[in-house]
């Protein structure tokens, strides 16, 4: 499941705090995943790269529901971040690694926050070409936007958790039906 390391990356801003806020706090989420050398830090030049990588792939993950989620939200969605991704991106040292089979994208070091960041668009490249990508969604709730992984057979999964959000929104939407019924 290496989309599982791209679904936690983007659930590292969450309503109670941002676990990426800081450049000590990315660098000791990225050396915990030893996606990062222990004796390297991160300065806050690379902290807000990783932070538009982030919520570049948040819009990008939100086109992928069945219905995709629009944009912008109170929750901070952004249409922008694509193109704050795609400049970021485009900077990122990467390279062919044609030893492997199938070839694939790598960093060309492992030394810094930027060379973390490579391998993570690596794997949504990896997801793009195994056909896993569109799986990873954004949940629909405004008030969530958590990214998961949809596992169910038609790829209709809506909600990160049904017993959270997916209430939530069918509360909503039962109490739409009796305001308006009684109007």
């Amino acid at each position: 499941m290496p989309l599982r390391r791209i679904e936690e990356f983007i659930n590292t801003r969450r309503r109670d705090g941002d676990d990426i806020g800081t450049p000590p706090r990315l660098a000791d989420w990225l050396h915990a995943r030893e996606l990062l050398p222990d004796d390297v830090s991160v300065s806050a030049a690379e902290r807000d790269r990783a932070e538009a990588v982030r919520e570049g792939l948040r819009a990008l993950i939100a086109d992928n529901n069945a219905k995709p989620v629009s944009s912008p939200r109170p929750d901070g969605l952004n249409p922008e971040a694509r193109t704050a991704l795609a400049q970021v991106a485009r900077d990122l040292p990467v390279m062919l690694d044609t030893t492997t089979r199938p070839p694939r994208l790598v960093p060309c070091t492992r030394a810094s926050a930027d060379a973390a960041l490579a391998t993570l668009l690596a794997i949504v490249a990896d997801a793009v070409a195994a056909g896993t990508w569109t799986r990873l969604k954004a949940c629909r709730e405004p008030s969530c936007r958590w990214a998961f992984y949809d596992h169910s057979r038609n790829r209709r999964r809506t909600w990160c958790s049904m017993e959270t959000c997916g209430n939530r929104a069918k509360a909503r939407a039962s109490h739409h039906r009796k305001a308006t019924a009684h109007s």
